[in-house]
């Protein structure tokens, strides 16, 4: 009966790592290496406000342009630059890695703190980022493309 009961929980264990460690996001891309994968420079290619292509979102000043670079550092650093203007801040993932954290500090007229629910992440020199966050009840997603 003992061995039985161990068997049982051994099995459930190794059950729940395997479920924990092959968690992925909604559109693609394992959660267990965010913290890496997302360290780099991505180029915003595209931008949905309400499920409609934009080029640009005035109503989220932290965004502007779609053509932007945001930039996540392994110091947890943040900018975002779109050739006139650039933001800077910190990041940091939470909800288990699910979303993404950026705290806009600088410049100070546009200090504020977003969160991103974390869509799709996969890695490599065509890696792809996508984020979504409601603002005003208004769905926003980013996609984005690694630039290295």
């Amino acid at each position: 009966m003992k061995t039985t009961i161990k068997f049982f929980m051994g099995t459930m264990l190794i059950g729940a790592f395997l479920i924990a460690g092959c968690r992925k996001y909604d559109e693609g891309g394992p959660v267990r290496k965010a913290d890496k994968t997302l360290v780099k420079e991505w180029s915003r290619e595209k931008g949905f406000k309400g499920g409609t292509a934009v080029t640009q979102v005035p109503e989220n000043p932290q965004i502007g342009e779609i053509t932007e670079n945001m930039i996540f550092s392994k110091d947890g650093t943040y900018r975002s630059e779109n050739g006139t203007v650039a933001i800077s801040g910190t990041w940091k993932l939470v909800k288990r890695d699910k979303q993404v954290e950026i705290t806009i500090t600088s410049p100070s007229a546009n200090a504020s703190t977003y969160t991103y629910d974390i869509i799709k992440l996969t890695d490599g020199s065509d890696g792809q980022l996508f984020l979504e966050h409601t603002l005003n009840g208004i769905l926003y997603r980013y996609e984005a493309r690694s630039s290295s």
